[in-house]
C-alpha cells in the first residue's frame, strides 16, 4: 500500500493562521474593552455602595444621637413631674391642715357670738333702770 500524499501551501496554511490569530486577538480586545467597561460599571457601584455607608452609618450616628438625647429629656421631665407631684402632696397636706384649723375656728365661731352678745345684753341691761 501506497501512502496519498496530500500537498499543502503553507503559504496559504500560514496567512489563514495570521487572519485566524488577528479575529481572536481582535476578539480578545473587544473582551478586554467589556471586561475595563464592567470593572468601571462594577466600580462604580462600589463607590455608590461606600458612599451609601457613610450616609447611613451618619444617619445611624444622629438617630442614635437624638435617641440618646430624647431618653435624658424624657428622664428629666420625669424627676421634674415627680417633684412637682411632690410640691403639689405638700400643697394638698397643707390646705388641707388649714381647711381643718378653718373648722376649728368655725366651731368657735358660735359660742363666742353667743357670749358677745350674751355679755353686751347684760350690760345693755343693767344700765338700763327699770323701775
Amino acid at each position: 500500500m501506497t501512502n496519498p500524499t496530500i500537498e499543502i501551501d503553507l503559504g496559504e496554511i500560514l496567512k489563514e493562521i495570521k487572519f485566524d490569530q488577528k479575529a481572536i486577538l481582535n476578539e480578545i480586545s473587544e473582551i478586554k474593552k467589556e471586561n475595563k467597561s464592567d470593572q468601571k460599571a462594577i466600580s462604580d457601584e462600589i463607590s455608590n455602595l461606600r458612599v451609601g455607608q457613610a450616609r447611613l452609618e451618619e444617619k445611624f450616628t444622629n438617630l442614635s444621637k437624638d435617641h440618646n438625647e430624647f431618653k435624658e429629656s424624657t428622664r428629666t421631665n420625669f424627676d421634674e413631674l415627680k417633684e412637682s407631684i411632690k410640691e403639689l402632696k405638700t400643697a394638698q397636706e397643707t390646705l388641707a391642715a388649714d381647711v381643718a384649723d378653718l373648722k376649728g375656728a368655725k366651731s368657735l365661731i358660735i359660742p363666742i357670738v353667743v357670749a358677745v352678745t350674751t355679755a353686751i345684753l347684760t350690760l345693755v341691761g343693767r344700765t338700763i333702770p327699770f323701775g
